[in-house]
């Protein structure tokens, strides 16, 4: 009699298989390993479903997240073969919404020391974004909904919907959300990108009136949006910010905002700080910099002004974060 394989080894042939190419044998073993019990096992194949574009294993794949929904606190800890079911099925562009409509629906409270935690909220942002991407009826309701829901995760995921979303009521979602602020400065500044997806001339005033308040988190959150926007409209209120002299404490986020922007003015005000401001700001918009080390010429660029500077330590600082990739 055969010896019956453990756990950790069936799982490790289920990962091999994401080194084969595609073929009807794979798919067979992927569906095999997908319509199997353990959780670990279903959703390492569902990644490589998802990875792999095979669209024939969408049915098989909304049947586990259908098993898994029966105790899930015995069959699916954690939520993760739901949630890697969920990513396969939005990578695959899976056009039926009632298999994300039950996943955004769930909460998994699962025991932990001094009560429960919600494990699902993950698996609810995962199907929100997906939902937004079929544009499914009635996603608006959804989607107000998830804005005040208590984790995090799922309230950045549903700001984040509403931008991809990008209609007029959307946006007039987002700017209630922002007028009424969030505990989680992550949130906030997810509603003021979406606001700029949505209507970037009428939100612009809005969102650059966050960097007067008397409020760090709701600055920082500002200045980030601004940098996801890459709109030049965003650099200019940036350089005029730092030109202010902000902070101390939102100095490296307006650098690294720059950076976001990806716009060419923006790099050239940061190796303009390199070449000639206060050593402080100058290591700060090194440091923002090195997210560009990739680029060679650009490289070669700031090597050349930390070589006519001749600063200890931005020369140090140069070696430690452009070291050729």
């Amino acid at each position: 009699m055969a010896k019956r394989l453990s756990l950790d080894d069936k799982l490790a042939a289920v990962r091999l298989l994401r080194d084969r190419d595609p073929s009807p044998e794979l798919t067979a073993e992927l569906k095999t390993a997908i319509d199997d019990r353990p959780n670990l096992i279903v959703a390492a194949a569902a990644a490589i479903a998802g990875d792999q574009g095979l669209l024939e294993l969408a049915p098989a794949l909304a049947s586990a997240l259908d098993r898994f929904l029966v105790d899930p606190l015995k069959t699916d800890k954690l939520c993760r073969a739901k949630l890697a079911v969920i990513q396969a099925l939005d990578k695959l562009e899976h056009g039926a919404p009632d298999v994300f409509l039950k996943a955004a629906r769930h909460v998994q409270l699962e025991p932990v020391w001094g009560g429960s935690e919600d494990t699902a909220a993950p698996l609810r942002a995962a199907a929100l974004l997906a939902l937004a991407r079929i544009d499914v009826d009635g996603l608006l309701t959804i989607l107000v909904d998830a804005l005040v829901d208590p984790q995090k995760d799922v309230r950045i995921a549903a700001a984040q919907a509403l931008g991809y979303h990008g209609s007029e009521s959307a946006g007039l979602i987002l700017r209630l959300k922002a007028r009424l602020g969030d505990r989680e400065p992550e949130v906030f500044s997810e509603c003021l990108s979406g606001l700029l997806a949505c209507a970037p001339k009428e939100n612009f005033p809005l969102l650059s009136g966050y960097l007067d308040v008397d409020d760090t988190p709701v600055r920082e959150a500002a200045i980030l949006a601004l940098g996801r926007s890459r709109l030049p409209d965003a650099f200019a209120v940036l350089s005029a910010f730092w030109n202010r002299q902000p902070p101390a404490a939102l100095r490296e986020t307006v650098l690294l905002a720059m950076v976001m922007l990806r716009l060419p003015a923006a790099t050239e005000f940061l190796v303009e700080l390199v070449a000639t401001g206060p050593e402080a700001a100058s290591l700060a918009a090194l440091s923002a910099l090195k997210f560009h080390s990739h680029d060679s010429r650009l490289r070669q660029r700031i090597a050349e002004v930390i070589q006519q500077r001749n600063t200890p330590t931005l020369r140090a600082r140069f070696e430690k974060d452009f070291h050729n990739p």
